[in-house]
């Protein structure tokens, strides 16, 4: 491996890591405003034809710690398909790839091109 490949490699790596923020940005509302949340998790939430967007609670009111939905979605009884996320900007309209999936598709390129 050169050492420039390993360097492109090492800052791709380094910047998937989380963020030492107490705070992220989420779109909220039906303008999509962008917000500050105090909570570390973006959602994203349809139920019928509406979708909302909107920060995540904390503690208790957490519905992402609530039922165990990380960086994922799914379908939750009476609450609709819901997504939740912890990046800045991360509930926008299309989804982001996860950071593993972007670690995996360099390796391999890497690996094989």
């Amino acid at each position: 491996m050169s050492s420039t490949s390993f360097l492109f490699l090492f800052l791709f790596l380094l910047l998937q890591l989380p963020r030492g923020t107490e705070t992220i940005e989420c779109y909220s509302g039906s303008q999509l405003q962008v917000i500050n949340c105090p909570s570390m998790s973006c959602i994203k939430q349809t139920l019928g034809l509406d979708t909302v967007r909107y920060c995540d609670g904390t503690g208790v009111s957490s519905i992402c710690q609530t039922y165990r939905i990380v960086e994922t979605c799914d379908t939750i009884p009476n609450l609709g398909y819901i997504c939740c996320c912890g990046g800045d900007l991360c509930n926008s309209a299309f989804s982001k790839p996860s950071g593993l999936i972007l670690i995996v598709s360099s390796v391999f390129l890497y690996l094989f091109f």
